[in-house]
């Protein structure tokens, strides 16, 4: 938008100094031809592009000189491949005051451009078409006022009835000639403009993107003053917005006051708010944009809810749904200093609540860092630091979050949409993931961390009636995995390797049983499995020795298996029924074989005495 709306100022200006000339010229001359040969000429010389005007140059005196044609486009300047004109023109007209002209002023009546298309490229060494034309036009400039110094003179006075642009498209292409992105201003007007004086302005029009990617809309209106020199642009009253800009957010506002002046580098500060989807937002920024960008960034609100954020998609959806382009944020971000401060009061995401929320914004190349960010959430406290990689594709995203005395089974809901898992405890991460949204980045998860959770529940299992089930040696049904089970405290390990998560070091403690042991869960299937093993205590314990007195002090093994959305539970019924019977075995075995050892015995002192007596 920046870009558009500073090169539409400097493009009107440039036309109406040149229907100036015009004008002026046909006044003395009115050959249309000589004057359009003079005007491609002048174009040659100061930037050395091809000006083409295909149609007449029409000419009225009464009640104002109005000059009219149309059909015009300048070529790319020298050493661009673009194949396409740097600026096209359907159809201007010009009406203008004479007798100001004689005191240096310049009264124009109404300027109206239609159907205008420039097309922005980037030719040699980054450089666009626009730069290129601005350094040629500043060179000339130079080498004129050097070549006569009284070539320099003041600005006029500039006031304009009424400016009216209709259809006027800005393409940008990249260095490969491949359009990444269409603006077009479909209406614009400004009436009774004086420089250095507010006057009303409205503008509307649409943002086309890449191929399957929504056509946005956008609309601004305000009080305008542009400086005498041109060189500053304030807009008061502002009341800014686009709409359909992606599937997760309808809407964008932006109200306030703007300022843009032009330097040695753009210059931009805003005051105001920023609407999300109708959620206000507290905006100060300002900006110095040029070879590198200073930005300097304030945010706060006093609620703000990002649930369209956390939608999770299938591995289906997220294969088929293209990926967004953000190398113009990672270009941008390579070019530019940003510092920045966050607060907001209530933050809601997924019906789990984040209040007093802080964050500090800073980049390092393409990587946004929030450094630290720190909320009470999930009834705990959390700390976090956190990047994301606008570079990376898809989006990389690097967190080591501390989370003390919090819910785990409302994060785990909340992001994941996982819900088998309460207790409150700690969470230590160290991760690092890519992905668009909370599932893919859950299957693309690397890092390690430890879980500490107390008086929590795994839900959809019960492991105390799976062991009522197989001492009583009942057939497994669906009901013998229903129900929850409770405990006093759970600990692990974890490590994370492109999604597939492993649980080491694990360790479950309930009122009746402690159950070690490790797991694994694979984000990409949803799936788990684990192998533990469980020692009994309390009522069960004695349960289960009066009926298998063998099993006093022994480890069960328990077998976890199955999906996230119907995990199945199973103790190794044989390995029990075999340890029961082992001291019979054992016991048996003994009595064998002192039987065939003394039976040997038997028969070799036989041997040897029949072997004796025959010596």
């Amino acid at each position: 938008m920046k870009t558009l709306f500073k090169w539409s100022l400097r493009l009107i200006i440039a036309i109406v100094a040149l229907f100036i000339v015009a004008a002026v010229a046909l006044i003395i001359f009115f050959n249309s031809d000589q004057l359009k040969t003079t005007l491609t000429k002048q174009v040659k010389e100061k930037t050395g592009a091809e000006l083409v005007i295909e149609q007449d140059l029409s000419l009225s005196f009464f009640p104002w000189l109005a000059i009219e044609t149309g059909g015009i486009a300048l070529s790319q300047p020298p050493g661009f491949t673009q194949d396409k004109s740097a600026l096209e023109i359907g159809a201007v007209s010009a009406s203008i005051k004479l007798l100001p002209l004689i005191s240096g002023d310049i009264e124009v009546g109404a300027v109206s451009l239609t159907d205008a298309t420039l097309n922005i490229t980037q030719g040699p060494q980054g450089k666009s078409n626009l730069q290129a034309f601005t350094e040629a036009l500043q060179k000339k400039g130079e080498a004129d006022t050097a070549q006569d110094p009284s070539t320099t003179k003041e600005a006029l006075e500039l006031s304009l009835q009424k400016l009216e642009l209709t259809n006027f498209t800005v393409n940008q292409f990249d260095s490969n000639n491949k359009l990444g992105q269409s603006i077009t201003l479909e209406q614009l007007v400004i009436e009774d403009f004086h420089p250095g004086e507010f006057r009303p302005v409205s503008a509307s029009g649409k943002i086309a993107g890449e191929v399957n990617q929504p056509v946005m809309k956008w609309s601004l209106a305000g009080d305008l003053k542009v400086s005498q020199d041109f060189k500053q642009i304030d807009l008061q009253k502002m009341d800014a917005s686009v709409d359909n800009v992606s599937s997760s957010i309808q809407s964008i506002g932006l109200t306030g006051v703007l300022s843009i002046a032009q330097g040695e580098s753009t210059l931009i500060e805003h005051k105001g708010t920023v609407a999300l989807d109708g959620q206000k937002i507290q905006l100060n920024a300002s900006a110095g944009l040029g070879k590198v960008n200073d930005i300097k960034v304030s945010l706060s609100a006093d609620s703000l809810t990002l649930d369209q954020f956390m939608a999770t998609s299938s591995k289906k959806e997220i294969e088929a749904k293209p990926a967004a382009d953000l190398s113009p944020i990672a270009d941008f971000l390579k070019q530019s200093r940003i510092q920045g401060d966050l607060a907001i009061g209530s933050l809601n995401l997924k019906n789990s609540k984040f209040t007093d929320v802080t964050a500090k914004l800073f980049n390092k190349g393409a990587t946004l860092h929030l450094d630290p960010f720190k909320a009470k959430a999930f009834q705990g406290d959390l700390a976090t630091t956190a990047s994301v990689d606008f570079a990376s594709k898809p989006l990389a995203l690097a967190v080591q979050p501390d989370l003390n005395n919090i819910q785990i089974g409302d994060l785990l809901a909340a992001f994941f949409d996982f819900e088998r898992l309460s207790g409150l405890g700690a969470l230590d991460l160290d991760m690092k993931t890519k992905g668009s949204d909370a599932k893919q980045m859950l299957q693309n998860l690397n890092g390690t961390g430890h879980i500490n959770l107390s008086d929590g529940a795994l839900m959809g299992i019960d492991i105390e009636k799976l062991i009522a089930s197989g001492l009583s040696l009942q057939s497994l049904n669906k009901e013998t995995y229903s129900g929850k089970t409770v405990f006093a405290g759970m600990k692990g390990d974890l490590k994370a390797n492109n999604g597939v998560i492993d649980l080491s070091n694990f360790a479950i403690n309930s009122p009746v049983f402690d159950l070690v042991g490790k797991a694994t869960t694979d984000a990409n299937k949803e799936s788990i499995g684990g192998n533990f093993q469980l020692v009994l205590k309390g009522a069960l314990k004695e349960q289960v020795e009066a009926k298998y007195p063998k099993l006093a002090g022994k480890k069960l093994p328990f077998e976890l298996k199955g999906t996230w959305a119907e995990p199945k539970a199973n103790i190794d019924y044989e390995a029990i029924i075999k340890a029961e019977y082992q001291g019979k075995i054992d016991e048996k075995k003994e009595e064998l074989e002192d039987k065939v050892k003394d039976e040997l015995e038997d028969k070799l002192g036989d041997f040897l005495k029949k072997k004796k007596k025959d010596n």
